[in-house]
Protein backbone atom coordinates (compact mmCIF):
# COMPACT_ATOMS: atom_id res chain seq x y z
CA UNK A 1 0.00 0.00 0.00
CA UNK A 2 1.14 3.41 -0.79
CA UNK A 3 -0.42 7.00 -0.44
CA UNK A 4 -1.75 9.25 -3.09
CA UNK A 5 0.83 12.16 -3.29
CA UNK A 6 -2.32 14.23 -4.32
CA UNK A 7 -5.49 13.11 -1.65
CA UNK A 8 -2.84 11.30 0.50
CA UNK A 9 -5.25 7.86 0.62
CA UNK A 10 -3.66 4.64 0.98
CA UNK A 11 -3.73 2.69 -2.36
CA UNK A 12 -3.06 -0.53 -3.24
CA UNK A 13 -1.68 0.40 -6.85
CA UNK A 14 -0.66 4.06 -7.98
CA UNK A 15 0.04 5.37 -11.76
CA UNK A 16 3.11 6.76 -11.84
CA UNK A 17 2.86 9.95 -13.77
CA UNK A 18 5.98 12.70 -14.52
CA UNK A 19 5.66 16.13 -13.07
CA UNK A 20 8.18 19.01 -13.57
CA UNK A 21 10.71 19.36 -10.07
CA UNK A 22 12.95 22.32 -9.86
CA UNK A 23 15.43 21.48 -7.61
CA UNK A 24 19.05 20.81 -8.56
CA UNK A 25 18.33 17.07 -7.15
CA UNK A 26 15.80 16.12 -10.13
CA UNK A 27 16.80 18.38 -12.98
CA UNK A 28 14.51 16.11 -15.60
CA UNK A 29 11.94 15.89 -12.83
CA UNK A 30 10.51 12.96 -10.78
CA UNK A 31 8.24 10.71 -10.65
CA UNK A 32 4.76 11.05 -8.27
CA UNK A 33 2.25 8.70 -7.63
CA UNK A 34 -1.94 9.48 -8.16
CA UNK A 35 -4.55 6.84 -7.81
CA UNK A 36 -6.99 6.49 -10.63
CA UNK A 37 -9.83 8.69 -9.19
CA UNK A 38 -6.49 12.04 -8.88
CA UNK A 39 -5.66 10.88 -12.00
CA UNK A 40 -9.10 11.43 -13.94
CA UNK A 41 -9.34 14.76 -12.02
CA UNK A 42 -6.15 15.71 -13.15
CA UNK A 43 -7.05 14.68 -16.64
CA UNK A 44 -10.64 16.97 -16.05
CA UNK A 45 -8.76 19.57 -15.32
CA UNK A 46 -6.36 19.35 -17.80
CA UNK A 47 -8.68 19.29 -20.73
CA UNK A 48 -10.67 22.66 -19.11
CA UNK A 49 -8.18 24.52 -18.94
CA UNK A 50 -6.22 23.32 -22.17
CA UNK A 51 -8.63 21.55 -24.51
CA UNK A 52 -8.56 17.60 -25.54
CA UNK A 53 -5.35 16.34 -26.95
CA UNK A 54 -5.71 15.66 -30.80
CA UNK A 55 -3.11 13.54 -32.49
CA UNK A 56 -1.45 15.41 -35.12
CA UNK A 57 -0.29 13.15 -38.19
Amino acid sequence: MADCDLCTVAKPTLIPIKVKVHTLANPEGAYKGVCESCLEALNAAWVERFGSKENKK
